[in-house]
């Protein structure tokens, strides 16, 4: 087991190494941490270790099969710290979505909005339970969001605005497409603002280019 874990660190360090770092230099000790589409956890690994004991962090996964993988490599050092949510993130309008297959058979684009990140239909595949960040959190605090949902950005933020209000948590965003970049606009209407990874200032008024990773903070 030491070993598969090992090799499952090993191989995290090497995806999105930017995005990582990223994260690294903004969560602190303590902090409460979401992962919304987590996968196999990638992430969730990286913050369980950034937070400490005194942290916790939810790792939501909408794929049951994704969110057992996650939970067995989750080192046993930061077991007790995270909680795996076998659920989609959306605005809570309803309890069950439909999840639909991404391009191809990649275990990563699983998604809720019916279509692959070419545009292409894809049929129903499997229902799941959902919630919204603001209902999962309700009465509890929020710091930090890393969020990748394969286009279903603008339903999550909308599902979230009264965190953006009160929490203000610090986000990290992956908009995949430019109805996922629409969702913005709840970004703004809360008083953030977007910065690349890179520390600039990211223009995100309308018309504005959409960008694939940024970071969203309150001004």
């Amino acid at each position: 087991m030491q070993t598969v874990l090992a090799s499952i660190l090993q191989r995290d360090r090497r995806y999105e190494p930017e995005l990582q770092a990223a994260v690294e230099a903004v969560v602190r000790e303590g902090w409460t941490c979401a992962d919304v589409g987590a996968h196999h956890g990638v992430f969730t690994r990286l913050m369980a270790d950034l937070v400490g004991e005194t942290g916790r962090v939810v790792a939501f996964e909408a794929h049951p099969k994704n969110a057992r993988r996650l939970q067995r490599a989750l080192p046993r050092r930061t077991r007790k710290r995270v909680t795996v949510e076998n659920l989609a993130v959306t605005d809570g309008a309803t309890a069950q979505v439909t999840l639909h297959r991404g391009r191809g058979t990649a275990s990563q684009e699983w998604n809720v909005v019916g279509s692959d990140l070419d545009g292409r239909a894809t049929p129903p595949e499997l229902e799941v339970r959902a919630t919204s960040l603001d209902s999962y959190f309700a009465g509890a605090t929020l710091d930090f969001v890393k969020l990748d949902v394969e286009g279903a950005e603008a339903t999550v933020l909308r599902g979230m605005r009264r965190l953006l209000r009160q929490a203000q948590p610090v986000l990290a965003i992956e908009f995949h497409t430019e109805t996922g970049w629409a969702g913005r606009s709840d970004l703004i209407d809360a008083g953030y603002e977007l910065w690349s990874l890179e520390g600039e200032r990211i223009e995100a008024g309308p018309g504005a280019e959409r960008v694939y990773h940024c970071l969203a903070r309150p001004a």
